[in-house]
């Protein structure tokens, strides 16, 4: 790989072609990298922080670790990209070609996948809280329940939550008590008083997986929100009418589950 300087890494400098370069670390923040040739660039650790990337093609390229936060990738070529442990907090990726991307145990926190080609990445222990999965191709993405599970999980999340029988201790996911997956029963009005919303309710799901031993589930109640259902990810902050609403509306088929 070619190594190239951070001194020559000027910010907002528009940068067209470093196929195969060793950006590793580098502090690349606000670069404009638009329509570039990064096939098989080393982003490993690098902080890409609102850096637009829109329309480049990263295919093969390393963004593990790596600091995506407000960056853009709409458009962009990310196909069997590695970014895995990267942050991609309030990321553009939309109508990105993501296929084949290696995910595992990023953080995609209101992230925009709209459109985006997601089949057969791997979202393993990834936070998808809040993220935008609309129009989405996840066929054959791994990490994820099958539309079975997760309509199995929206049926019996909604009968609890009306029914005030969430049998889930919620103060887990604030970090109140150790890693104990099988807390003791806690009421769904003590876990509105905890939370104030009903945002750690698509947390339900996961843990309702792993305790059917689902081997998709993560097994660990320190990682919250729906990072198993993307159909769930946009209710994190939902309020409990809101909730509501849209998990009837799933199960009716009135809104469509995202296909995978």
């Amino acid at each position: 790989m070619k190594k190239i300087t951070e001194a020559a890494l000027l910010k907002r400098y528009k940068l067209e072609t470093l196929s195969g370069a060793d950006l590793r670390y580098a502090h690349l923040h606000w670069a404009n990298f638009s329509n570039a040739n990064l096939t098989a660039t080393n982003f490993r650790a690098a902080g890409l922080y609102r850096a637009d990337l829109h329309d480049a093609n990263l295919t093969g390229a390393d963004l593990s670790k790596a600091n995506l936060s407000l960056a853009n990738f709409s458009g962009a070529n990310l196909s069997g990209a590695d970014l895995s442990d990267s942050t991609l907090r309030w990321t553009n990726l939309s109508g990105a070609n993501l296929s084949n991307a290696n995910f595992t145990a990023a953080s995609l926190w209101e992230a925009n996948l709209s459109g985006a080609d997601l089949s057969g990445c791997d979202f393993s222990r990834a936070n998808l809280s809040e993220a935008n999965f609309s129009g989405a191709n996840l066929v054959g993405a791994l990490g994820l329940a099958s539309m079975q599970e997760e309509m199995e999980m929206l049926i019996l999340l909604r009968k609890e939550i009306r029914e005030e029988a969430f049998v889930f201790n919620m103060s887990q996911w604030h970090g109140e008590e150790k890693d104990d997956i099988y807390p003791d029963r806690y009421s769904f009005a003590n876990f509105l008083n905890t939370c104030g919303t009903a945002h750690c309710a698509a947390g339900f799901c996961q843990v309702a997986l792993a305790k059917r031993e689902n081997p998709i589930a993560l097994i660990s109640a320190k990682v919250a929100g729906s990072y198993a259902i993307p159909s769930m990810a946009r209710l994190f902050f939902a309020e409990k009418v809101e909730f509501l609403a849209y998990l009837d509306d799933l199960i009716s088929g009135k809104e469509p589950l995202l296909q995978r």
